[in-house]
């Protein structure tokens, strides 16, 4: 899969200009059955590895070129991160429910 770097812009931007999923609230609820850790650090670290991917995100984003072509490798990574961290995103939110715990 080769993209374009103006292309990445353009996704980039749709995304940050709200007409992303990241921003949607799922009206649904989960139970979860699995146990959590009992020392309650979990997560402290996800919000630490979030701080540092949107920091190194906005990094990419501000030394990307709207012309600029990317290795194929590198548009698939990027493909892949903004695909797991919606994942996690949809997981969490369905998990937490409308109006439970800090979104």
């Amino acid at each position: 899969m080769k993209i374009s770097k103006k292309e990445l812009k353009r996704m980039i931007a749709e995304e940050l200009n709200g007409s992303s999923v990241l921003l949607e609230m799922p009206q649904m609820h989960q139970d979860t059955s699995y146990e959590k850790d009992p020392d309650g650090y979990e997560g402290n670290m996800a919000k630490r590895s979030l701080y540092h991917m949107a920091a190194q995100a906005q990094q990419l984003h501000d030394m990307l070129q709207d012309d600029e072509n990317l290795e194929p490798w590198v548009a698939a990574k990027i493909t892949k991160a903004a695909d797991y961290l919606e994942k996690a995103f949809k997981a969490i939110s369905y998990e937490k429910g409308p109006g439970r715990g800090k979104l």
